[in-house]
């Protein structure tokens, strides 16, 4: 038995046993999805320095506000599974990151500078989760 093993008290536990292992697609099908106001800004506050974490390239850095973010949350451990962030420039451009978990611990990052709606629906898909930041960004964008 290992010391990490101990300090759970079980024999032989492991990733798996605990239930945290890989995510599965069942589930981001069962996942509670969760608008985060809370984390956004107005375009009428001052624009922002905002750095967004992409995993192969560069960080994207820009100054501008995080006008959408939305996340899935695992229905059993309420465990962030992934979410969905959408900044706009001040020099009128948009931001998408997208951000899942792989495992209990890996990330994967993806996000790009895009022109305009077409291209942030063609970013973000049409899964659950892009659904619920098309219906925030309805929502916000009618105070533009």
């Amino acid at each position: 038995m290992g010391f990490f093993d101990k300090i759970l008290g079980k024999e032989g536990a492991s990733d798996s046993s605990s239930g945290l292992g890989k995510v599965t697609e069942e589930d981001h099908r069962n996942a509670l999805i969760k608008e985060r106001p809370d984390l956004c800004k107005k375009l009428s506050d001052l624009p922002a320095d905002e750095v967004v974490k992409r995993d192969g390239k560069i960080d994207i850095t820009f100054k501008g506000w995080q006008i959408c973010n939305v996340e899935e949350r695992h229905n059993k451990d309420d465990r962030r599974l992934g979410y969905l962030k959408l900044f706009k420039t001040r020099n009128d451009k948009f931001v998408c990151q997208r951000m899942t978990l792989i495992d209990n611990e890996e990330k994967q990052y993806i996000a790009a500078t895009v022109e305009d709606f077409p291209a942030i629906r063609n970013f973000f898909g049409e899964d659950s989760l892009a659904q619920a930041l098309y219906v925030m960004l309805d929502r916000v964008s009618k105070d533009w």
